[in-house]
Parts: C-alpha cells; structure tokens; sequence
C-alpha cells in the first residue's frame, strides 16, 4: 500500500514538530511505503532526522511558484472560484481582501493537484493521501482523487485549520467547498468534531476523535525547592496565542506573594517576540521577586529535555483558541501541572484534577490565583501526579498512534 503524507514543510523547518513522534510509528509499519510530501517551496536548510524507510520527496514543493499567474487565471474562470463567491454573498463576508483569499487558494488548490498528479505520473497512484493539515493541501488531494490518481483522503484537524474564528474576517476559503470529499477526517475533540459538523456541514459519520499523544518520559520534572516557583510557557508569539495575560498574571501574583522567589521562562518565537519582550521589560521590571526570560525557539527535543532537567511547576496557557496542545501534554507527561481557558478541546486534557481549567476569557487575577493554587496549593504534589496520569492513560504516544494509523490503513484497505 503507498501512502503519501502530505505536510506544509516537514522534514523541514519551521514548525510541524509534533509530527516528529508520529513519524516513528508509521516508520515502523511493515507492508507499506510511505512518503513525505513537503509543499512548501520555500524550506530550507537542515532537514530534520527522518526514520529508515520513510522517503521524502519534493515534486510537490519545487517549482511551487512557476506558473502561479496560469493558475490564477484559471482559478479566475474555474466552478470552484464561482461558488466560493456565491458562499460569501450568503455569509456576508463580501469584500476585496475576502475576494482575493478565496482567488488565491483555489490557485493555489489547482496547482497542488496538478504537482499530485505529477507525482503520480512518476511514482503511480496514491492509496492513501494523508494529509496533516485540514486547508489548501487536502483540498488538492481530493481534486487528484476525483481524477483518479488518490483513491482515499484522509485529514487531521487540529486548531489553526479549524476553527474559522482565528482567520482573518472570520473566513476559511474553499472548506466547505471540499467538506464532503474526505474519506475520514480526524479531529482531537469531541467539541472539534461537533464544530466540524455544525459549522462546515461534515458528515458525523466521516469525523472520528483521534487525539495526538506524547512519549512518556522515564523521569519526571522536578518541583522548585520551596520559596522558588518556575512558570513556564511555550507558544508562537501570535495575537491568538494572548501572551500579554501571562504578563498581566504574572505582574498581580508577583505583587501578591512576594515572599516567593518567581521565574518565568516563555519558549517559542513568531511575528510578536519583539512585542511581548517588551511588553514584560515595561510591566514586570518593578518587581524584585521576579525574573523572566525569552529562550526563542527550541528543538522538541530540548523542551523535553528541558522539564527533565530544570524544575517546572506549572505551564501556563492563556490562548484565545486551541485545538488540543501537544506543548501541554509534553508537560504534564513530564508532571507538570497545566494551567489553561476552556477553550477548543481543552477541556479534554486539562481539568482542576490536573491543573487549573480557567474560563474562556480568564482575567490576571483569575490566572494568578490558579498559579497560587496549583503550584504553592496543598494539593500541588497530587496535582502532578494526575498530569502524569491523564497522559498515560488518554495521550500516550504508543496507544494513540498504533491506533490512528490502524485506522488510516483500514480505510486504505476498503479500496474500490
């Protein structure tokens, strides 16, 4: 059986990194061939370490951007533009900058399916498209399967491709258009695959909850010697993302307890690094039981590294969206409590058992009183052994990855 997986730039940088625990598993899979198909053109330098077996292949990412004005022209005059037009006269969301999003991504749907088909012209019919991303790559697969050269799709869901609301105008081009093409769409949640449902129309039957999952280490975090309390958080630096409450939080509970000796370490960069660095000088400079620090982007391999070798006692998310982090499950395997909104799926993997489930849109004072309670509470050494626990038992690696890909395979072998 061949199965294609396809990715926006992994074996490649930037980001994609959960797929590095994945990988293994589908490497480890006897009877099939598997491929790596990155899109993006534009990736560069070292290529991350892939398993014996799996092959990368780049036809669908070099040369990405030839022929881009063909395309859009054909886009300009293509079914799929038309309705997407018709879709956002019905939803209101008629405008230039909607207009043109929508030309561009079915351009871009258009030449992704004619790079699939290339490969299929080299290499032979695709069994499984296994597409990483529920956006423009999916939707090409399926265009190549309506000519015949896939013969399943499937596609994970996970936040940024989900959920409309963290999209500029509120607006997913061509989703709906393509809802109906997938063989199984695999999302983290029950609350993703109801919104799957009642917002893009996908049928019940064609959404299955697959949550990702973490290796579970062989050692656990250790907690700060007492009078010290280590925060830490690990994110892109994004507007969704709400680093700017971590601060606020973090300045009430320094003036709050400055018996206690606070650190705050922030993993992950993005478009506002800058921004939320000097946001922190401004707001948390004043307190002398406070220090922080910025470590940028780090390999997955040191964050994990990193809980094992530094006290953590809690991670702190303050998003406004999420699907399901994998960021928090790394913590809490390594039993590191997670303080997060109830937001996306989260309520799947973090609850008061565990950490702290804040409400939607938690306040600094609400944010700083969960950190007093989980991390200085009574409670806190339970606290991190149910972390631990709640991976275990709902997010482990082993379990959850044997499982997925058992079930892509079973849709491979329903072939027609």
């Amino acid at each position: 059986m061949r199965v294609a997986i396809l990715t926006n730039a992994y074996p490649y940088h930037p980001g994609e990194q959960f797929i590095e625990d994945e990988i293994e598993y589908w490497a480890n899979h006897a009877g099939i061939d598997v491929t790596l198909l990155p899109a993006n053109a534009t990736v560069t330098g070292d290529r991350r370490v892939v398993p014996a077996g799996i092959v990368v292949d780049m036809t669908l990412a070099v040369g990405a951007t030839a022929g881009r004005l063909w395309f859009m022209l054909m886009a300009l005059f293509s079914g799929l533009f038309r309705n997407e037009l018709r879709h956002l006269r019905r939803s209101k969301k008629m405008g230039a900058s909607t207009v043109m999003r929508g030309l561009l991504h079915t351009s871009k749907v258009m030449q992704q399916a004619e790079r699939i088909t290339q490969y299929t012209v080299t290499y032979g019919e695709i069994d499984i498209a296994y597409c990483y991303w529920n956006e423009t790559l999916s939707y090409a697969a399926i265009l190549a399967k309506t000519r015949g050269k896939v013969r399943k799709v499937v596609s994970r869901a996970h936040g940024a491709d989900l959920y409309e609301m963290r999209r500029e105008h509120e607006y997913m081009p061509l989703k709906r258009q393509f809802i109906q093409g997938y063989d199984q769409i695999f999302v983290l949640s029950q609350e993703a695959k109801a919104y799957m449902q009642d917002v893009y129309g996908a049928s019940p039957g064609h959404v299955q909850v697959s949550p990702l999952g973490v290796p579970l280490p062989r050692s656990l975090s250790p907690p700060s010697p007492s009078g010290h309390l280590h925060i830490i958080s690990v994110s892109f630096c994004v507007g969704v993302k709400r680093l700017d409450r971590i601060i606020e939080a973090l300045d009430v509970f320094a003036t709050q307890h400055r018996e206690v000796a606070i650190s705050w370490t922030h993993i992950g960069a993005g478009p506002l690094f800058e921004q939320i660095k000097a946001l922190a000088e401004t707001r948390l400079v004043g307190h002398n039981n406070l220090t922080f620090r910025f470590a940028g982007d780090l390999p997955n391999k040191a964050i994990k590294d990193y809980y094992l070798e530094t006290p953590v006692d809690v991670l702190v998310n303050t998003s406004e969206s999420e699907g399901m982090p994998v960021s928090i499950m790394e913590a809490m395997s390594a039993g590191v409590p997670a303080i997060a909104p109830d937001v996306g799926g989260m309520s799947s993997l973090v609850s008061n058992q565990c950490g702290a489930l804040l409400s939607q849109r938690p306040s600094a004072q609400e944010i700083a009183d969960a950190i007093q309670r989980v991390a200085l509470g009574k409670a806190r050494g339970a606290l991190r052994i149910n972390a631990r626990r709640v991976i275990e038992q709902r997010f482990n690696s082993i379990t959850n990855y044997t499982k997925f890909i058992s079930d892509v395979l079973a849709i491979g072998r329903n072939l027609p």
